[in-house]
């Protein structure tokens, strides 16, 4: 950041709010230890002007961006073909979520596409922390964006996975399109079981049977950190407690799982796996002799301050 010029590439993330990101800290860190003359913002556009921010962003050729809450929906026409952006990767299609914007074969001002890379950042944190996520009985807590494209990336790997939100409706809707997704043959043959759904009313009572639960909510995040998205009696010892949210670290509900004796996964490492996988879309070549170990560890550390 000391260092810009003429030449220097402008990266943002996209939010509302934004200023609880650290994102910034973490690309900012890469981009110093790469060499990278780039910098990455914040940017906090009202709802109402998001699609005039992402037209600026391309008019000022920026180089890339994340997107977070709420803007992750919003590259969609209502039949699902690309809004605002050019093309959309099929488990941006799937998913109806986009976290990272990128120029097609790195031709900044050309063809710009959306994609997600929740889902890698997800089961990437739960195994760096000794978690095997594939094979288990997981409860996924909501039916947002980063919900569905985490979900996608856990069935894929044949988990049992149940859906939970506020109203059935919804979660029969995504657990609908998954099913019939998995099980028509688009995605192997490997044994894709059934998703299903209850409501967090419903939860308490069926809590019990799951070797995971991860809560895809922003329940409890900055400043509403005394929000938990379900009760303690929905937690059970040796149970593995994951939370996407990484602002505070230990959310209530991390607190509330780590006092019933469960294992808990705090959202951090999501957030430093997925933007690593954001960063490789924006400079492959300055990260294809680097391994995701050596890259997370920059991060952490520009995290940290």
């Amino acid at each position: 950041m000391a260092s810009i010029n003429g030449k220097t590439e402008t990266l943002c993330i996209f939010g509302h709010p934004v200023a609880h990101s650290k994102s910034p800290a973490m690309h900012n860190a890469l981009f110093d230890a790469l060499g990278i003359n780039a910098a990455y913002l914040p940017y906090a556009p009202e709802p109402e002007n998001f699609a005039q921010a992402i037209q600026g962003f391309k008019a000022m050729k920026f180089h890339g961006a994340n997107v977070t809450i709420p803007y992750k929906t919003e590259f969609f026409n209502a039949d699902g073909t690309a809004r605002l952006v050019d093309e959309l990767s099929e488990i941006s299609k799937f998913t109806g979520s986009v976290n990272t914007l990128y120029w097609k074969d790195g031709i900044v001002g050309g063809t710009l596409c959306g994609t997600t890379t929740d889902p890698y950042g997800c089961v990437r944190n739960l195994e760096e922390n000794g978690v095997s996520p594939s094979n288990k009985k997981i409860a996924l807590l909501g039916n947002g964006g980063a919900a569905q494209s985490i979900a996608f990336t856990l069935v894929e790997q044949e988990n049992e996975l149940t859906i939970v939100c506020r109203t059935k409706e919804k979660g029969d809707a995504l657990a609908g399109s998954l099913n019939k997704f998995f099980q028509s043959g688009n995605a192997g043959d490997k044994n894709f079981k059934t998703v299903q759904v209850t409501t967090f009313g419903e939860f308490a009572s069926i809590s019990a049977n799951f070797d995971i639960i991860i809560n895809a909510t922003s329940v409890g995040m900055s400043p509403n950190i005394d929000a938990s998205p379900i009760t303690d009696e929905c937690l059970h010892k040796g149970q593995v407690v994951c939370d996407i949210v990484y602002t505070p670290p230990h959310t209530k509900l991390l607190q509330m799982a780590e006092a019933k004796g469960c294992k808990i996964v705090t959202g951090e490492g999501m957030l430093v796996h997925q933007g690593l996988e954001s960063f490789k879309k924006w400079f492959p070549k300055e990260t294809e002799n680097k391994t995701n170990e050596e890259l997370t560890a920059i991060m952490r550390k520009g995290m940290q301050g």
